[in-house]
């Protein structure tokens, strides 16, 4: 397998991994906006709102591997 052919499936995964962290950080923010029974227990939401700002923390770190990726691919900047 070429170094290339290995970036470039890095940069399927990592565009995988983004999609997927995207969802499920929406899914909880919308779990903490919807909720029918009031707004809950503080500590719940707060742990909810924690889970979504690590899964934005992580997708930041992913887009930027993306970029690199990108840049060495020759793909330039999404």
């Amino acid at each position: 397998m070429s170094g290339e052919h290995a970036m470039e499936r890095e940069l399927q995964q990592v565009d995988s991994m983004i999609a997927e962290l995207r969802s499920q950080a929406q899914q909880i923010r919308e779990e903490v906006g919807n909720r029918e029974d009031g707004p809950g227990d503080p500590g719940d939401t707060s742990l909810l709102i924690s889970s979504a700002e690590e899964q934005e923390a992580l997708i930041a770190v992913l887009e930027d591997r993306r970029g690199k990726l990108r840049e060495r691919l020759g793909l330039g900047a999404e």
